[in-house]
């Protein structure tokens, strides 16, 4: 009897063991691999474009869906220097777009939380509002119609991002993670920079990585564009990660990291000089004053003198070197030779006159965010060379009105640890003053460029922006937790 039953149980169990090795799963996972090897060997055999688009899409869908918030917003921090173009935009675009709805679909689903931060919401909607109100005073041509949609829906994409960066930077530990793919990122940007110095004129990867000079001879005078393709930019790009470069050094323990941290701030300062543009080394001047008055507590007079001695030595030597020995030229040669005109640089004076002119013709919604500079009433096509008469042309009166209660608003979260000590406070507290440093510099060097006027440059002022919220977010949160652990419980 008792043998029977074994047999019996013997024939249940390879039952089972059939039945669960044709599972659904199993079956969908044979089902998929049918698929994918059918579909692999037809493009293998008759290769289609817009199948291939299709099947990488889905698969970096799939991809985005499995990582975790944060490390999608950190790929998206390493990437956006680098971007390829899609039928629809480009790939900062998409990518911010598809993890902001994934995001959503979390957040409906009551896996994710959506945090919003009210002082930044109202001046947001009134930009966003401007553009909208701009389209009436935009020229009747479908070429300004698409160009001002495009120019909208990309300021739209960077402001989903400033979101995510506040949703997603929401600890300590991210935050420092954050910094360093930060430096990561402007490292990143450097190297390209460098093979540009090295190889102008040099396609690494067709219609993506590839330097913004014209001509393989080796000529004098030419002035690195970097990733964003322009020189000013990338000046200021390298001028603002200067702050960020050297408090991750100061506060680094480790000797290793001290070095490369070093390294990487000497490699930032040289290709600042390969761009041979005068306003970002204004503003880094300007950057190191304001730093040195607010960082004075954490330095005594002895540091502050061998510090400015050795920046100051360090200068005169990058300098020499970058207009000696490349392709670049001499950046004091033209900082030296600037005039003014009224207090405003001789080169600056005909692009802003004539600009704030322009702007008072449509100064309450502007002329829309449509801008050709070749139609424009000057001998030699210029943007305006402000951020400030750039948003005034385009949207107004609102707009800048809109775009500076936003940055006032942003100023203050920045200064929300304005007395906290570089060296020994928390590294969040820390950390905004420092970004206080990165904002102050920003508004200063936009007085004589725009950042809206390149499509990459944008990522990164909204993620600084985003990070600098974030940042007082984890404060305040940080705050409200000892706060709470502070108060005894009620019996």
């Amino acid at each position: 009897m008792d043998r029977f039953e074994d047999i019996s149980r013997k024939k249940e169990s390879k039952v089972k063991r059939a039945a669960s090795s044709l599972s659904f799963p199993s079956v969908r996972n044979a089902f998929l691999m049918i698929v994918i090897g059918i579909v692999a060997g037809s493009q293998i055999f008759a290769p289609n474009k817009r199948t291939i688009q299709a099947i990488v899409g889905m698969a970096l869908v799939y991809v985005l869906w499995n990582f975790s918030a944060f490390n999608a917003l950190v790929f998206i921090a390493i990437m956006y220097p680098f971007p390829f173009g899609i039928a629809i935009g480009n790939s900062n675009l998409v990518l911010t777009v598809i993890i902001f709805l994934i995001f959503m679909i979390r957040v409906s689903a009551k896996i994710e939380r959506f945090r919003s931060d009210r002082a930044f919401n109202l001046p947001i909607i009134f930009i966003m509002a401007s553009y909208l109100l701009s389209f009436y005073g935009l020229e009747t041509s479908a070429e300004a119609y698409r160009a001002a949609a495009y120019h909208t829906v990309n300021i739209g994409g960077a402001i989903l991002l400033f979101y995510l960066v506040i949703n997603f930077l929401d600890s300590e530990k991210k935050l420092h993670t954050m910094a360093r793919v930060m430096v990561i990122t402007a490292a990143l940007a450097m190297t390209f920079t460098l093979i540009e110095t090295l190889f102008p004129g040099r396609t690494l990867v067709p219609m993506w990585l590839y330097t913004s000079h014209k001509t393989r001879l080796v000529m004098k005078g030419l002035r690195m564009g970097g990733v964003f393709h322009d020189f000013e930019l990338n000046a200021e790009f390298f001028a603002l990660n200067i702050p960020i470069i050297f408090f991750m050094l100061i506060r680094e323990k480790r000797l290793a990291l001290k070095i490369v941290y070093t390294t990487i701030l000497i490699f930032d300062l040289a290709m600042m000089f390969t761009t041979i543009t005068r306003g970002a080394f204004f503003t880094l001047f300007f950057g190191y004053s304001y730093m040195a008055f607010i960082f004075r507590k954490d330095f005594n007079f002895v540091k502050f003198v061998s510090l400015t001695i050795s920046a100051i030595a360090l200068i005169i030597v990058l300098e020499s070197v970058v207009s000696r020995y490349t392709v670049s030229g001499s950046l004091f040669t033209r900082v030296f030779a600037t005039r003014l005109e009224g207090g405003i640089p001789v080169n600056r004076a005909p692009a802003w006159t004539t600009y704030f002119k322009r702007g008072m013709q449509s100064p309450l919604i502007g002329h829309g965010p449509f801008w050709d500079i070749d139609k424009k009433e000057m001998d030699i096509p210029l943007y305006p060379h402000s951020i400030y008469l750039f948003i005034f042309n385009i949207t107004g009166i609102l707009g800048l009105s809109s775009f500076l209660f936003f940055l006032f608003r942003l100023m203050k979260a920045s200064m929300i640890r304005f007395k906290a000590s570089i060296m020994s406070s928390p590294f969040p507290d820390a950390f905004s003053k420092v970004l206080n440093v990165v904002l102050v510099m920003f508004l200063f060097d936009q007085i004589k460029i725009e950042y809206l006027r390149n499509y990459i440059y944008i990522y990164f002022v909204w993620l600084l922006f985003g990070v600098i919220v974030a940042t007082k977010n984890i404060i305040l949160e940080k705050e409200k937790e000892q706060i709470d652990a502070d108060i005894p419980l009620r019996v």
